[in-house]
């Protein structure tokens, strides 16, 4: 789905049914509308619909204005990506898509898979595929199931989420924390790997897409477009998927994000191999994520 009708379609219809607490996760829906004086249960007029979607801001673009640059970072996109190549670091901004549900992705395009990711990023797949490739992370190859299932390859990637909370205090936490198994009901404690999806070629007009950029960026369920995937077994099929949102770690939807990519060390049992500078363990600290004044 287009970038602007699959934003509507997830923020904007609740609104035009006359349901504006289920467009924002509210329950609240008998609270008072302050300027009408009246029960949010009641429609809209034509003409407050309409205002509604003249007031109406995408949550991409609230978190793209969210946050100032990342210190000792180079800006790759004007869609919000930067890069740290001393650091090995990858910023892309963000927001929080989804917190209840069935998860197929963990984070997607804006616009794209909302609906089945916990984040939906202000960039394309395409845009941080170059970043990580810029930051030192060597692509594998996507998953494959002909003639058998074999699991995506490449560099192991970890992603720390970056955001204030309600009570406006810093957090950074594991990516993966915020993805839980439905069987166990534990964390994902699986890392992503770089498998670098794949081009298609447009047979009639020679054109050639990423097909990650279509919505699987980084995925819990297994595809073979995936950008990142897991390196295990994890059927997309509906009936059978295998992870959700671990809904009571993660902030309301549309909060603002920041996401860190950082490429994990591949073991070397060469002494003299040089030292990574990638810091993959140690969480990333405030400094990265100050607020626009």
């Amino acid at each position: 789905m287009p970038r602007v009708l699959g934003q509507i379609f997830l923020f904007v219809i609740p609104v035009l049914a006359g349901n504006l607490g289920a467009a924002y996760g509210q329950e609240e829906a008998t609270r008072e509308l302050p300027e009408q004086g009246r029960s949010l249960s009641e429609p809209l007029s034509d003409e407050e619909n309409e205002t509604a979607l003249d007031e109406f801001v995408p949550p991409s673009e609230t978190a793209k204005k969210a946050f100032a640059e990342p210190p000792e970072s180079r800006r790759l996109s004007d869609r919000n990506v930067w890069i740290d190549r001393e650091k090995q670091r990858v910023y892309a901004d963000a927001y929080v898509a989804m917190e209840d549900g069935v998860l197929e992705m963990f984070a997607c395009p804006a616009g794209t898979k909302e609906h089945e990711s916990v984040i939906a990023t202000i960039a394309k797949s395409s845009e941080l595929h170059t970043a990580l490739l810029a930051v030192g992370a060597k692509s594998g190859t996507p998953v494959t199931y002909d003639p058998n299932f074999v699991p995506a390859t490449g560099q192991r990637i970890r992603i720390w989420i970056c955001y204030y909370d309600k009570d406006d205090k810093f957090r950074a936490v594991d990516g993966r924390s915020w993805v839980q198994s439905i069987a166990t009901k534990k964390e994902l404690k699986t890392d992503w790997v770089f498998g670098g999806s794949s081009f298609w070629k447009d047979p009639d007009s020679g054109k050639e897409y990423y097909q990650a950029d279509a919505g699987d960026m980084i995925c819990v369920s297994n595809f073979s477009t995936a950008m990142l995937d897991l390196p295990i077994t994890s059927s997309a099929q509906a009936d059978d998927l295998l992870y959700q949102p671990f809904t009571k770690r993660i902030p309301e939807r549309g909060t603002p994000v920041r996401l860190v990519m950082v490429p994990i060390a591949i073991p070397s049992d060469n002494p003299s191999a040089e030292k990574p500078k990638a810091d993959s363990e140690t969480p990333p600290g405030k400094e990265i994520l100050a607020k626009k004044k």
